[in-house]
């Protein structure tokens, strides 16, 4: 199929089919817990960026009745061709055990959820996995923390059927991999694997063949791992099985062309969210001076702004003096300070020195990190001297009620520009959004793996269209990953210049 440019997440007149096929979707109710991700929904995001066919899951299911959950969706299946049905199975009843055994012909796969994993000692859990394994369908099974995959691996192994591994992050990546390669029934799919290089070093780790695309939609982004497939370095048949023929080979389904359109780029982009490193996470590693072409290759990124891993985590001051050095060597990598809530001194110290240097434009400070929390008296004590320094500040905030700590702060230091890192707790939401409505002197970024693209697009609507800024978290994250979740964003097109670059360069002075 011959490549054809195409902006992400704009539907033209008719719906796009590329022949993807993802395997991680949800539908639901309108209302409730469960709501928020109706068949209307999933079927506008789906069809604006040429997913064929989704894999489906009920949210009811998933979070309340399982049975009717499972039953609403084979209804939902029946009025959309395009939705394949994924049948929800939770150790929580006996005779769960019966349901899954029958359920195989009208199910494509089923999906584990609850608290308990294959392999923890659940033995009610190990019995559901087995009787669903008897219909010889894919296993879905969701996972989070380090060693999870290994447990999976090792109790799925006999089972006679592909197990899918939904949830592989930077966190867990190592021990998903290991378990991957140890394990050749394990498959990953890609909703999570927002990490710099997270599919390139999982399809040379495991192969590309056990990789599926997947989405989370339309909570999540689509772009966002279209983004990361297509920026990637692997061949282009590669490409087309993780965007399609993996899936349809391990399903059953009938095979099809997968396009491969171009990604659109912003003209420019100023990132206000990166890092220098060495980072401790399973990431492609990459220096200075190999970062900002890969920014520029994937983004068209002219500037960024970086902050010091090491700085952060460890040693403040060889940290920043690595940074002042890459600064001063880069034209375009410009830095925050590291600033310390438990060591003023060593930050006004290092501020004397090294706030004037060419291409220190800023201050960082990590409320996570130092596990002072974005109320505490020492983050206080610490803006009063951000203030004399003069230069924006960008904070990752924590604990409860940091929006309106961060109001108090930033109503104290009104001519001290204030960025809320990942546009709230990790993740954009509602309360960064509302405070630079209100507070002149606060900003946002959004760089995040976590994105709910619902709130995204609430935050872009409540936030004022010259305090919205693009960030990235490269190279922890995927630069054009966390793209895709500002191209879902529903930017109107004439603010999107403003976004990608002009509030960032206005705001630290660069042309």
């Amino acid at each position: 199929m011959v490549s054809m440019p195409v902006r992400p997440g704009k539907a033209p007149g008719q719906a796009l089919d590329r022949g993807f096929i993802d395997v991680n979707a949800q539908i639901g109710p309108t209302f409730g817990r469960a709501g928020g991700a109706t068949r209307e929904a999933l079927a506008r995001e789906r069809r604006s960026h040429g997913v064929r066919l989704s894999l489906v899951r009920h949210r009811t299911a998933l979070v309340g009745d399982t049975r009717l959950g499972n039953r609403q969706l084979l209804e939902a299946c029946e009025q959309d061709p395009g939705l394949i049905p994924i049948a929800v199975l939770r150790p929580d009843r006996t005779d769960m055990l019966d349901d899954a055994s029958t359920m195989g012909a009208r199910f494509a796969g089923f999906w584990l959820e609850g608290r308990a994993r294959p392999g923890q000692g659940s033995l009610a859990t190990d019995s559901l996995v087995r009787s669903a394994a008897r219909g010889g369908r894919p296993l879905f099974v969701p996972i989070t923390f380090h060693g999870e995959a290994s447990a999976v691996g090792a109790a799925t192994a006999d089972l006679g059927v592909p197990v899918i591994l939904v949830g592989c992050h930077y966190d867990n990546a190592v021990d998903v991999l290991a378990a991957a390669r140890r394990f050749d029934h394990l498959h990953l799919e890609t909703s999570r694997m927002a990490h710099l290089g997270g599919i390139e070093i999982a399809a040379r780790e495991i192969g590309a063949e056990r990789i599926l695309l997947g989405t989370g939609a339309p909570l999540r982004a689509i772009q966002s791992p279209l983004n990361a497939i297509w920026l990637s370095r692997l061949s282009d048949e590669a490409k087309r099985a993780i965007l399609g023929g993996n899936a349809s080979r391990l399903f059953g389904l009938p095979p099809m062309p997968v396009g491969l359109p171009e990604v659109v780029r912003p003209d420019r982009a100023f990132d206000v969210h990166t890092h220098t490193g060495p980072l401790l996470q399973e990431v492609t590693e990459l220096s200075d001076d190999e970062l900002m072409p890969e920014l520029a290759r994937r983004n068209n990124t002219r500037y960024a702004v970086a902050s010091s891993v090491l700085a952060i985590e460890a040693d403040s001051e060889a940290g920043n003096r690595e940074l002042v050095e890459a600064c001063a060597r880069l034209s375009n990598r410009l830095g925050y300070l590291y600033a310390d809530p438990d060591d003023l001194s060593a930050t006004r110290d290092q501020i004397r020195r090294w706030g004037d240097s060419p291409g220190i434009v800023g201050a960082k400070i990590s409320c996570e990190t130092s596990a002072r929390l974005t109320g505490s008296a020492q983050v206080w004590e610490l803006f009063n001297l951000l203030a004399s320094f003069g230069k924006p500040v960008k904070i990752h905030n924590d604990g409860d009620d940091w929006d309106q700590h961060l109001r108090r702060i930033a109503r104290e230091h009104p001519r001290l520009p204030i960025i809320v890192a990942h546009g709230g707790l990790g993740f954009p939401d509602l309360p960064a959004a509302r405070l630079a409505a209100t507070v002149d002197n606060v900003y946002v970024e959004m760089s995040s793996s976590f994105a709910q693209i619902p709130t995204v697009r609430e935050v872009v609507s409540a936030v004022p269209g010259d305090k919205l800024m693009f960030g990235t978290d490269a190279p922890l994250l995927d630069p054009g990953f966390v793209l895709g979740t500002y191209q879902d964003a529903d930017i109107a097109p004439d603010q999107e210049d403003d976004v990608y670059y002009a509030n960032g360069a206005r705001l630290f002075a660069v042309g």
